[in-house]
């Protein structure tokens, strides 16, 4: 898919379709890896122990996943939560190309990314984009959580199901509002179709206060999906109140 889509960009490829452009984030050549340079490349990755719930990191001296006391105390409604990393450098300078800049490329980059990242020894069923409400996807273009999870579908080789849920009432950027807030706003605003679905990856590009993933487990569980995993790229420092 990624080269497909390089060849978008036909003046940047070379003879034999290798990246002849800079690397996003440092800038130095990258011919042999597309957007990225493989320095870049590895630091995206964080190693260290995080919680299985909430995807915090754990101390370094846990070689285990574990459940921090936080989530002990108030567990999120889904099964799990897998990012790659933190929302810190250089996150803001990526994300924020592709939902904003309209830089579609970096979808499929970020999905091989956490395609690389995922552990899926038990593997859902499908994969599960947060849904945009269709004029605020009308007005950008396309669903940045989709283009992701499409991509990562055929990364893993897990399907991607882009019409289970719906969002059916728009509300203001999600952005701009609390914890609290952002619970509120999202009441009745998604819809799901019938299925047959036990276990499904709900999908985002970063998660939050984790607001919009609780809403969107509960109502996959009330449609008889039994066990949620939320997939994202990365999940930012702020904790929910």
């Amino acid at each position: 898919m990624l080269k497909r889509l390089l060849a978008k960009a036909s003046p940047l490829l070379g003879s034999h379709g290798d990246w002849q452009g800079s690397c996003l984030l440092c800038h130095q050549p990258c011919d042999n890896e597309p957007l990225l340079c493989s320095w870049c490349r590895q630091a995206l990755h964080q190693s260290q122990p995080r919680c299985r719930l909430c995807a915090a990191l754990q101390p370094e001296e846990i070689l285990t996943e574990v459940v921090c006391g936080r989530c002990q105390r108030r567990p999120p409604p889904w099964e799990r939560l897998q990012v790659i990393g933190d929302y810190q450098p250089p996150y803001p300078a990526l994300i924020p190309r592709l939902k904003y800049s309209g830089q579609i490329l970096l979808a499929p980059l970020l999905a091989r990314l956490l395609a690389d990242h995922l552990d899926c020894d038990d593997r859902p069923e499908a994969i599960i984009p947060v849904p945009l409400h269709w004029w605020r996807q009308w007005r950008r273009g396309f669903n940045q959580a989709e283009e992701i999870a499409q991509a990562l579908g055929e990364f893993t080789g897990i399907p991607c199901d882009n019409s289970l849920l719906q969002r059916i009432k728009t509300t203001p950027q999600q952005t701009t509002l609390s914890a609290g807030q952002r619970r509120r706003n999202l009441h009745g605003a998604f819809r799901i179709r019938s299925h047959q679905y036990r276990h499904v990856a709900l999908l985002d590009d970063v998660v939050t206060t984790g607001a919009t993933a609780s809403q969107l487990t509960r109502l996959l569980h009330e449609s008889g999906v039994t066990k949620v995993e939320v997939w994202a790229i990365c999940r930012t420092l702020r904790h929910s109140k």
